[in-house]
């Protein structure tokens, strides 16, 4: 298991009580950390204009991502204004950009995927 530090790019809102930015550690496991590590940044906050964002990762052990085949990561981008941008990717590092899309690449590779 590894262990990755997340941390907001967000100004104000996600500062504790020190000013200091949140930061949460989470555990994943060895085939998590394959595809993480293959992820390519889609978004830069480094231009004007751009909004900030909290970003976190989520994989099938994560409330809500159960759904998901060992070794696919869900990323979360929460916005200022409150919108939350959810991206999938493969464990080669593919993005897809909804459940659908998942399910979709998943029937092409000839996978069955049974609702419980």
């Amino acid at each position: 298991m590894h262990e990755i530090r997340m941390e907001s790019d967000s100004k104000s809102r996600d500062k504790d009580n020190e000013g200091q930015k949140r930061k949460k550690n989470v555990v994943f496991s060895e085939i998590t950390m394959a595809t993480v590590s293959k992820l390519k940044r889609h978004h830069s906050h480094s231009g004007g204009g751009s909004e900030a964002t909290l970003c976190t990762l989520h994989d099938n052990t994560s409330p809500g991502y159960g759904w998901l085949l060992p070794g696919w990561v869900a990323e979360e981008r929460h916005m200022v204004h409150g919108r939350v941008y959810r991206y999938y990717y493969d464990p080669q590092g593919n993005q897809y950009k909804s459940q659908t899309e998942v399910v979709a690449a998943w029937d092409k590779a000839g996978l069955i995927v049974i609702d419980h």
